[in-house]
């Protein structure tokens, strides 16, 4: 009796592990991953210039600016996209090093701080701007309390680095699908679910950009953590792929290409069409992965795609 009774328990602790993994992963991934925050060799850049010894800055044409931390063990890149009247610094860095002595380096204009999305690596250097624009959705309306935001532990994630949400003022919501008047240059605000809830891209028509977050960037997309959706990421990349023209560069949010030196990430339509194909073929069964927890599926020779479980990735 003793025995059965065991065995049950078992299988619903089990259960309760395998339906709550994205959650347990990352509250367990400083264990699970152990990892440097800094690597302390000095980088390989392929294009750009450090401008101490941490940030690099890369131009990507006369108004607009990748800001890499290339000894950051995520490899995040930062975008300032510069107008006649203001710029708009897309995500904050991590927070590891003060970025905002870069952004006054390069530009002079008033610079309002716009994140892809909420996790720490994205918003952990947001706390020294004062003027933050946030997309206007039920999800980021609910982290306001008293009149300050707060992103959700499931949101942020620092627990993967032992960092504390921070708390800070919204300035400006923008609402999905309208633009953003720089001056001269115009940003089409673009909800992408998929990575997360409240993710979002810029697209700038003028010059056939698209600035991603962590929507798409070379090496592994994360679809499993707390707030991922196969079936969102789907719909998004089918979306994007009816919406962009063909000639699109994206500009991404993680260095590096395959077999290339640290420089800004970037992927094309192609890129978009590819990971359209792999989600596909998940989603119907066809794809076989690698891996128990988080499943590694390919997608192309820069890609590919970590996911959860069928029940808890829908």
């Amino acid at each position: 009796m003793y025995a059965v009774w065991a065995a049950g328990v078992l299988v619903v602790l089990l259960g309760l592990a395998l339906g709550s993994a994205p959650y347990l992963f990352a509250e367990m991934s400083a264990w699970l991953e152990p990892h440097a925050i800094i690597d302390p060799a000095k980088p390989d850049l392929g294009e750009g210039r450090m401008v101490d010894d941490y940030w690099a800055v890369q131009n990507i044409d006369a108004n607009t600016f990748a800001l890499g931390e290339p000894r950051y063990y995520q490899a995040n890149y930062a975008y300032l996209i510069v107008g006649e009247r203001r710029a708009l610094l897309f995500d904050a860095g991590s927070g590891t090093r003060d970025i905002t002595g870069v952004v006054t380096s390069l530009t002079h204009l008033p610079v309002t701080v716009m994140p892809s999305h909420l996790h720490y690596d994205h918003t952990g250097g947001i706390a020294p701007f004062r003027s933050i624009a946030m997309i206007d959705l039920a999800e980021t309306r609910a982290d306001i309390t008293n009149g300050r935001f707060t992103p959700g532990r499931y949101e942020y994630l620092g627990m993967i680095d032992g960092l504390v949400p921070p708390t800070f003022n919204v300035t400006e919501w923008i609402e999905p699908g309208t633009t953003v008047d720089l001056g001269g240059r115009t940003l089409r605000v673009l909800h992408v679910t998929g990575h997360t809830r409240s993710s979002v891209a810029l697209y700038d028509g003028a010059t056939h950009q698209l600035f991603a977050g962590d929507f798409i960037y070379p090496t592994t997309l994360y679809a499993f953590l707390p707030g991922a959706s196969l079936s969102e990421y789907l719909a998004t990349t089918r979306e994007l792929l009816a919406t962009l023209p063909v000639d699109t560069k994206i500009w991404t949010a993680h260095c590096c290409r395959l077999h290339e030196r640290t420089s800004a990430p970037w992927l094309t339509m192609t890129d978009l069409r590819d990971l359209n194909a792999a989600l596909t073929a998940i989603q119907s069964g066809e794809s076989r992965s690698t891996g128990f927890f988080p499943r590694r599926f390919p997608v192309n020779q820069q890609m590919t795609l970590a996911t959860g479980f069928p029940w808890s990735n829908r």
